[in-house]
């Protein structure tokens, strides 16, 4: 007879704050993109502006989740999915290179590197995300 002794599946509360604080840079970095293309429709500096802070906001937010994942890493000693924590890196990095790119002035700052950008860093979210969801093991 085999029995199947299963680790307590209770998240601790640096994964709650992970959880939440990931949502942010989600928001902000796919609302970057339609910000971006509104930009280039109507050329009004507003939604560049729009743009620099979203991508801002989402930077921060997305630190501070990278903090709690790796507090949780460290408390919790859990393997993570590293794919998914490489293409997190991927995604902060991609916004980071965003963020200086719409520092310059007017049309240079959106097209076409600006918006080339916040598109790859969404579908880098999207990948990430896909790879974070294989790499859970449930138990």
């Amino acid at each position: 007879m085999t029995y199947v002794h299963s680790l307590p599946n209770r998240p601790s509360f640096a994964a709650f704050l992970h959880a939440v604080l990931s949502s942010f840079p989600i928001a902000c970095f796919s609302l970057t993109v339609l910000t971006d293309m509104a930009y280039w429709r109507t050329l009004n500096l507003l939604w560049l502006h729009f743009s620099e802070w979203l991508l801002l906001a989402g930077l921060v937010f997305g630190t501070l989740a990278l903090l709690a994942r790796l507090i949780d890493l460290a408390v919790r000693k859990v393997r993570p999915a590293w794919l998914a924590v490489i293409g997190g890196l991927v995604v902060l990095l991609l916004a980071a290179i965003n963020s200086f790119v719409h520092t310059a002035d007017g049309w240079t700052a959106v097209i076409p590197y600006g918006l080339t950008l916040s598109v790859l860093t969404v579908l880098a979210m999207i990948i990430t995300g896909w790879l974070g969801r294989r790499g859970v093991r449930h138990v």
